[in-house]
């Protein structure tokens, strides 16, 4: 076959797979099962299965017997494999099974143990005539324990948020199993697919397999993280070519591929690895996972599944024998899974109907037993029978796995404190700050950048969020340095770090036992990783770091504003075009910037989005410095309106109360004053006067003409006041 043929037919068979597999997908989607199964059908019905027996020599032309288009599909498809395992592991939430470590393991070991030995004992009782080599059947029959013992997170996770229980606590601690689940399958195909690769067992082959993958997973994770994040901001911050973060992901990725491969154990392990890691990394989490899964879901999943469809041949198991051991591979998959987990539960202290509701949960294959049974394929312990036993199994169980979740769950009831976390969540996905990667601070050599640099890392320390400062100087302004003014690069940088060090402290000093706030186990990033610093030689370069992916803009400049007050500064404004998202500006007023933190905090609530994205921060803020919060509300009522003045102060507005209850979830308690009055600036400039407050935190919506700038009302109270004020704008 010429080349032009070659890669004409390769190109049919990628367009004939991509586009029945998404069509597949998509009916399979409407009625309430997973998408693979339909891309996985889409091979069936595009295999000998059904197209090769009615049409064979259209199925001869589509997909003709020639080792080379094999080649370039399966080279594809293994491809495929590891970008799938990339975005498994980039959803892999350790702090899940950090959170109930001895529930999860107890559960996940014996609800492996049990499906593991009993499907090793069937596949030693197989016929000669399924194990495509008796002298390899142990490692044949290892393989098919595995594919019967572990769960796919994957399914479990659609499969609970589709029934609406991923957020109880039973829910996260079966998702927090099957993540453990398939990082031990990993472990285990990597371990087996070693023992296969040598021909022959051994002690020591076993012993060199196990020691190569606790060495790798021993430095991925402790080395690992901190590596990759490093790697993810310096390309993201670095490189001006298009895409660079997802390039340096998959270059992590094959990267660790190729180490296991080389210590002898299979790809997936090093794939999935790298996507745990990459899950990790503190910055771009959402725009890494954004970026490559539709790459991954739109061309290499359907291809994967589908190519892994064509090899099933649903005719072998038209004989009696066949059907036989396909009901014993669902028997003891569902039977010995469900035993175990619940086993499991109960030996960790769980009830009866929650162990049963675990171990219904866990009963959902997938994914992952249709990768096993590719690798087993590939390596040469499956054929084609064995192969087609194990994919259809993953696809029973899986099916049989929500209406009996479904009748589990609702046997369990929902606890007090269980109903009390959930009401915080949700309360918390409203907010703006929990969805914030970076922060970007630009600053010149100021009293207003020295009070907005010790804020910023106040700011940082309470949200654990990364933090670029970009340092403007009097040198970088007319060429000349600064006299008798300290430079904020000299001492700017420091100053944050030596900030967010207090606030950190502070926080890790009145934080709650792990087990009594289980929902903030995720590790702090340190500081020396959280906050660093670039050189802003001109606004071209603040704008093409804006450009870079940050959430949340802080500005201290001498001027941010025009001379009259009107408008922003030519700089400030060119900032404020490049960036789409909230900003805040860091105003000393008269009084120059105190040693310490703000103990008394003053935010005016209104209910507009800057409004509470205001009280968002101040809040935070609050919580590093230990000081006082005071929540201001100011009801603008008409001078006439004496009967709504008189009453309206008995009653809290409904703005307070979302206010403190937000204070109170993050364990601040705040001081509410509620004001009649119509002229709320006027409100605000008297008790910014008064001296009783050293930061007043302000929400305003900006106006949009031919430039952004503040309401009148807004830009006259922002000019008059003498008091330290943060500003913020959207």
């Amino acid at each position: 076959m010429d080349h032009s043929h070659l890669l004409l037919i390769f190109l049919t068979q990628l367009i004939v797979l991509l586009l029945v597999g998404r069509l597949l997908g998509e009916a399979m989607s409407r009625i309430g099962q997973p998408a693979i199964f339909g891309q996985l059908l889409a091979g069936v019905v595009l295999g000998p299965s059904l197209f090769g027996a009615l049409l064979p020599e259209w199925h001869k032309t589509v997909f003709p017997d020639s080792p080379d288009l094999k080649t370039m599909i399966d080279a594809i498809s293994q491809v495929g494999i590891l970008l799938l395992l990339l975005l498994t592991g980039m959803e892999t939430n350790l702090d899940l099974v950090r959170r109930r470590f001895g529930v999860v393991v107890a559960t996940s070991l014996t609800g492996i143990a049990l499906p593991f030995a009993c499907g090793l004992a069937l596949g030693f009782l197989l016929p000669a005539d399924l194990v495509p080599d008796e002298g390899r059947k142990l490692v044949t029959a290892l393989f098919i324990g595995t594919a019967l013992s572990i769960s796919s997170v994957k399914i479990v996770a659609i499969v609970l948020m589709e029934v609406g229980f991923i957020r109880r606590d039973l829910g996260q601690l079966i998702l927090a199993t099957a993540i453990l689940d398939d990082t031990i399958a990993w472990i285990l195909v990597a371990i087996i697919s070693g023992i296969a690769a040598e021909g022959s067992i051994s002690v020591g082959q076993i012993g060199f397999s196990v020691a190569g993958v606790v060495l790798f997973l021993g430095l991925s994770f402790v080395f690992g993280r901190h590596l990759v994040a490093r790697l993810i901001r310096w390309s993201n911050d670095t490189l001006t070519i298009e895409f660079p973060v997802v390039t340096a992901v998959l270059i992590v990725t094959l990267s660790l591929a190729l180490v296991t491969d080389l210590i002898g154990v299979h790809t997936a392990l090093g794939a999935f690895v790298a996507g745990v890691l990459i899950g990790q990394s503190p910055i771009l989490k959402g725009h890494i996972e954004q970026e490559l899964r539709g790459l991954i879901l739109a061309f290499f999943s359907p291809v994967f599944f589908a190519v892994a469809g064509l090899g099933m041949d649903l005719t072998t198991l038209a004989e009696p024998n066949m059907l036989l051991f396909a009901l014993a591979f669902v028997l003891v998959a569902s039977v010995g899974k469900s035993l175990g987990a619940t086993i499991g539960g109960r030996l960790a202290g769980l009830t009866g109907w929650e162990s049963i509701a675990l171990a219904s949960g866990l009963n959902a294959r997938g994914s992952t037993e249709v990768i096993i049974a590719t690798i087993g394929m590939t390596m040469g312990v499956l054929n084609t029978e064995l192969y087609t036993l194990i994919v259809a199994m993953a696809m029973i169980t899986t099916m049989i796995m929500p209406p009996t979740l479904r009748w589990a769950l609702a046997r369990v009831p929902t606890r007090p404190d269980e109903q009390a976390r959930l009401e915080k969540e949700e309360a918390d996905e409203k907010d703006h700050l929990p969805n914030m990667e970076r922060v970007l601070v630009v600053v010149d050599d100021s009293a207003n950048a020295k009070q907005a640099l010790r804020l910023a890392g106040a700011f940082a320390a309470a949200q654990n969020i990364l933090t670029t400062i970009m340092m403007k100087t009097a040198a970088s302004e007319d060429g000349k340095a600064a006299v008798g003014e300290e430079t904020v690069p000299a001492a700017g940088i420091d100053l944050v770090k030596s900030t967010a060090e207090v606030a950190m402290a502070k926080l890790s000093t009145d934080a709650k036992p792990a087990d009594e706030n289980p929902g903030d186990a995720t590790s702090p990033i340190p500081i020396s990783d959280l906050i660093r610093s670039k050189a802003l030689d001109d606004l071209a370069a603040g704008e093409a770091e804006i450009a870079k992916g940050y959430n949340l803009l802080f500005v201290g400049y001498r001027k941010p504003f025009n001379q009259d007050g009107s408008h922003f500064a030519d700089d400030v404004d060119r900032l404020f075009r490049s960036a789409d998202f909230p900003a805040m500006i860091s105003l000393n007023g008269s009084q120059q910037p105190a040693d310490n933190l703000p103990r008394n905090i003053l935010v005016a609530a209104d209910g507009t989005q800057s409004g509470s994205l205001a009280t968002e921060i101040a809040v935070a803020l609050a919580r590093v410095t230990g000081g006082r919060l005071t929540v201001l509300h100011v009801i603008e009522l008409a001078e006439e309106s004496n009967i709504l003045r008189r009453s309206a102060p008995g009653r809290i507005s409904s703005i307070l109360t979302h206010a403190d209850v937000h204070a109170r979830r993050h364990g601040i308690t705040a001081v509410p004053l509620q004001v009649v009055n119509p002229h709320p600036h006027r409100v605000i400039r008297r008790l910014a006067d008064s001296g009783r407050f050293d930061l007043i935190v302000l929400g305003a919506m900006l106006r949009q003409d031919d430039e952004k700038l503040l309401g009148p009302r807004t830009r006259d109270l922002v000019r008059s006041l003498r008091a330290p004020l943060l500003l913020i704008v959207k």
